[in-house]
């Protein structure tokens, strides 16, 4: 190779990025293990009033009122790797429910208490904004303390509720 040419070659290797490794030599078990996928991250947003059809045990025929949470969950601390899902209360209370049943009798995971129900009417969203503001803290405290224990977001209970499998 002239030293034209070989010059060039070394330049175009200080300029080229470095290559991307595909397998580090660890098997998939390793990987699996050294790169496991966590919850680093809950918040409660914004509320949505829905109008809507609702199983309840009052048969009416006008259409049933009721909020949804915007629940946002980042994955690894990555912006680019969240999830965004809504619910209602009675569905995080089914969260609670379904924790209290499945680790019931293991004196070790301790599971927070879920903020109360109060009444909900219309009139009481339109008079008063702090009542949603109370909830929706509430509702922020007892997730963080769900989807962020290490223990709890590891577990079938979590991600059914996450993923919705």
């Amino acid at each position: 190779m002239s030293r034209k040419k070989s010059n060039s070659v070394t330049q175009l290797n200080n300029v080229l990025p470095i290559p991307i490794e595909l397998n580090s030599g660890e098997d998939l078990q390793t990987h699996q293990r050294n790169h496991q996928s966590h919850i680093t991250d809950v918040r409660v947003g914004e509320h949505h009033l829905v109008q809507g059809n609702t199983t309840s045990s009052v048969s009416s025929s006008q259409p049933q009122k009721y909020i949804v949470w915007q629940i946002k969950i980042t994955i690894n601390d990555l912006g680019y790797s969240s999830i965004v899902i809504y619910k209602r209360y009675r569905e995080l209370l089914q969260l609670y429910n379904d924790l209290q049943q499945y680790y019931k009798g293991q004196s070790d995971i301790v599971i927070p208490r879920f903020p109360p129900k109060d009444s909900f009417s219309f009139e009481r969203l339109v008079m008063s904004r702090n009542w949603l503001e109370d909830r929706r803290k509430g509702l922020q405290w007892f997730l963080s303390s769900v989807l962020l224990d290490p223990v709890l977001q590891k577990g079938p209970v979590v991600k059914q509720f996450v993923l919705g499998n």
